[in-house]
């Protein structure tokens, strides 16, 4: 056990906006302040200023519009994906750019607490897959920073819900609009457990979408009222500037009904006036949509707990993420499910409750080299701990014995072939997935079984895919998946066996996402295993990744 350092951080990193939280000296989360504007919250934008120095935060939002290519914002929609940016002969993946970020963060958090920044929790959107989540931690390790666990959002934020004052045992709706994600979860909370039950959401909707529309409806008011000779959409400084407006203007009415806007551009001028009605009414098939997903994630909860009502079965409604401010969001969700929402401190709960969990995480961290803890060594630990963040031992134990059961967020499984289909030998769309575990369920998940066979006679040799769910719902058609890099293998077959010689196939994951899948061939005993870590970058990628990182300065 190493007590080099004694202080974890949590950091909610978001597609708009990141915050990064600790525990202070009186037990407390308490937030860090950026360096150079002293806010809590820090743009999740970068600019590349060129091959040696990057710029992170408020300053690279300023000028995304003016200097559109080289400047990347919304990366988190990317994470999981092969994509790749050029920027001064180096190549950038979402893991890299997001690492850009984590760095800048963590020199602030270095800056505000005067302690060294390693051991880090990162939250993620609850519905964000395996490949998602590996994506995060390979960000938070390029950034040179120890991940010491991923925890869902809505996890996070039911965590600082919980210890704000609840009590007892609930059943809790988190309704997380965030910046550029939103996701639905339900979470049952007793003294002694934090159990996900289910969660669903769209890695392509959030508050970025309002703020679109927004931009649009003023331009078409400035148009039509001032009649500019050229049109404002193709000036960038003026794009820039009027993006800025309107995220302005989607808080200020949250607190007002309205609000006139002064535009000026190419000699012309004019003060539309918006009103929260006319807001409401451009966005609310954006609203519709994260209702439907709301429906879509109490008809699970129902089928999962067995109850007929599942709407009234929940005791509390957590409403977090920035946009979830918006008066419109509590007004639906009251009127279509009879809910109370409440407004959970909507941009600080995830950082918070990161940082708790951090904490928990940081009691039971020990050298996996050594032997293991005895009853003692914890005890000592956790005073150790509690001494010096000022938390209470007995609090303290409590909160690192509390167990957190989370489910698994995407469908995994196996490609097959239909041979009962005509001309199956040619005709590609009769290959699909055969999910073996799925959606929702528990991790970890056990092992899950499939009697699958040969498809033609002879054949001498098997080759096991693995593919997990792609969008939003199971399907087994093959481009609603995405292979798992690194997880495939072929297995021998013996000679003169027919068609459908019968292969055997387990898969299981664990909590980390470790994939484990088991092939036998029954007749001879041959077996393929293929443990995988289900991930986009390899190892090497990931030291490649991290070198480059390092070389480069990041400031705000």
């Amino acid at each position: 056990m190493t007590d080099a350092s004694l202080t974890y951080f949590g950091i909610d990193l978001g597609t708009t906006y990141s915050v990064v939280a600790y525990m202070d000296e009186t037990g407390r989360p308490a937030v860090v302040r950026g360096a150079m504007d002293s806010k809590e919250t820090v743009p999740s934008v970068v600019y590349f200023e060129n091959a040696d120095n990057v710029v992170v935060g408020a300053q690279a939002k300023n000028v995304a519009m003016v200097y559109p290519d080289r400047v990347v914002q919304r990366v988190k929609r990317s994470m999981g994906q092969e994509r790749y940016w050029e920027f001064d002969g180096r190549t950038y993946t979402p893991e890299a750019i997001s690492a850009l970020i984590l760095k800048q963060l963590a020199q602030d958090a270095a800056t505000y607490t005067r302690q060294d920044v390693h051991d880090v929790v990162i939250t993620v959107p609850a519905y964000f897959g395996m490949l998602e989540r590996d994506a995060t931690a390979n960000a938070g390790r390029i950034a040179g920073l120890d991940v010491i666990g991923i925890v869902p959002e809505p996890v996070a934020a039911a965590l600082q819900y919980d210890v704000a004052g609840a009590g007892g045992e609930r059943t809790v709706l988190v309704y997380d609009l965030g910046g550029g994600t939103f996701d639905t979860t339900v979470i049952r909370i007793s003294p002694e457990a934090v159990q996900v039950v289910c969660t669903d959401g769209d890695q392509e909707l959030g508050g970025v979408d309002w703020d679109d529309r927004l931009i649009d409806h003023l331009v078409e008011e400035f148009v039509a009222a001032a009649r500019p000779g050229e049109d404002p959409r193709d000036d960038a400084e003026f794009m820039q500037e009027l993006r800025d407006k309107a995220e302005d203007l989607k808080r200020q009415l949250s607190e007002a009904t309205s609000r006139r806007v002064p535009l000026r551009f190419a000699g012309a001028s004019a003060m539309p006036e918006v009103t929260r009605d006319a807001f409401e009414r451009v966005t609310k098939d954006l609203l519709d949509s994260t209702l439907r997903y709301t429906d879509r994630t109490l008809e699970k909860m129902a089928a999962k707990l067995g109850v007929p009502d599942p709407a009234r079965a929940i005791d509390d409604v957590l409403l977090v993420g920035g946009s979830s401010k918006m008066p419109a969001v509590s007004a639906a969700l009251a009127a279509k499910y009879g809910w109370a929402p409440l407004l959970h401190d909507p941009d600080l709960s995830v950082a918070k409750g990161a940082a708790r969990f951090a904490l928990s995480r940081a009691v039971w961290q020990w050298d996996a080299a050594g032997p293991a803890p005895t009853a003692e060594d914890r005890r000592e630990r956790i005073a150790l701990v509690a001494q010096r963040t000022g938390v209470d031992p007995d609090a303290l134990a409590r909160m690192a014995a509390r167990q957190i059961t989370g489910v698994l967020p995407k469908a995994f499984g196996v490609k097959l072939v239909d041979t009962s289909r005509p001309n199956w030998e040619h005709d590609e769309s009769a290959h699909y997935v055969q999910h073996l575990v799925h959606a929702d369920e528990s991790l970890p998940s056990g092992a899950r079984e499939l009697k699958a066979g040969t498809v033609v006679p002879n054949q001498d040799s098997v080759k096991i895919e693995i593919f997990e769910q792609a969008g939003g719902e199971e399907s087994r058609e093959l481009s609603a998946n995405k292979l798992v890099d690194q997880g495939e293998g072929t297995i021998e077959m013996p000679p003169g066996l027919p068609a459908g010689a019968p292969i055997d196939i387990e898969m299981a994951i664990d909590n980390d996402g470790l994939l484990e899948v088991r092939a036998v061939e029954p007749s001879t005993g041959r077996e393929l295993k293929i443990n995988v870590q289900v991930s986009i970058l390899s190892a090497a990628e990931v030291a490649e990744a991290t070198n480059m990182v390092s070389s480069i300065a990041v400031r705000a």
